[in-house]
C-alpha cells in the first residue's frame, strides 16, 4: 500500500505546481507518492542516478500508474462492454518538489532512521532516503518515521478497509547539488 497526502502547502488548489503526462514505455513501479521525473514528455520513475542529476527535476506521483482514473486518462479506452480493460497509456499527475509543502508518504527507504531535521535525496524505486553531500536535495524531515492508521489502505486484497502504514512527515526543499 502506498500513501502520499500534502499536510499544508497549495494542493489542491490553481496554486499547485503540478504536471501531468504519459508514462513512459516500460516503465513499471509508480506508485501515489513515488518521485518520478520528466524526460522526453513522459515520467520515468526516479533512481538513485537522478539523485546527482540537476535536470531530473523531481515531482511526487498522485496517483499509481495502474490506478482506473489514471488508465482512463490515456484517451486508450476501457476496453470491450462489461470489463474493464487497463488502457496501455496511462497519465500520471505529478505535483513539484519546488512546490512549497509538508507531506506524508509511504515511499521511503524503511531500513534507515530518520530525524527531524534531516534532508532527504532520492533512492532507487522513486523512495525518499538521506541526502548525501554534494547530491540534489528534494526534501527535509518534518516528523520521523513511524507507523499511522491510512482509512483507505489495503488490508485485505482487492479492498480498502484500512491499516497501518509507514509514514514519514517531510517539506520539500529542492536545492540541486547540494554540498554540506
Amino acid at each position: 500500500m502506498s500513501w502520499f497526502s500534502v499536510l499544508k502547502g497549495a494542493y489542491p488548489s490553481l496554486q499547485q505546481i503540478d504536471k501531468t503526462l504519459p508514462v513512459a514505455s516500460g516503465t513499471t513501479g509508480i506508485v501515489r507518492g513515488s518521485l518520478i521525473y520528466e524526460s522526453n514528455g513522459t515520467w520515468l520513475l526516479a533512481t538513485a542516478t537522478q539523485v546527482a542529476t540537476v535536470t531530473a527535476y523531481i515531482h511526487f506521483a498522485l496517483m499509481a500508474q495502474t490506478d482506473l482514473t489514471a488508465g482512463m486518462a490515456g484517451s486508450v479506452g476501457a476496453g470491450a462492454p462489461n470489463t474493464i480493460a487497463y488502457p496501455a497509456v496511462a497519465k500520471v499527475t505529478g505535483l513539484a518538489v519546488g512546490m512549497p509543502m509538508e507531506f506524508e508518504t509511504s515511499e521511503f527507504v524503511k531500513t534507515a532512521v530518520y530525524t527531524v531535521g534531516q534532508l532527504l535525496a532520492v533512492a532507487n524505486g522513486g523512495k525518499l532516503t538521506a541526502h548525501n553531500s554534494g547530491n540534489n536535495c528534494i526534501a527535509q524531515v518534518t516528523k520521523a518515521s513511524r507507523v499511522r492508521w491510512v482509512n483507505d489502505a489495503i488490508a485485505v486484497t482487492g479492498y480498502r478497509t484500512g491499516a497501518n502504514v509507514d509514514v514519514l512527515t517531510a517539506r520539500t526543499l529542492w536545492i540541486p547539488k547540494l554540498v554540506s
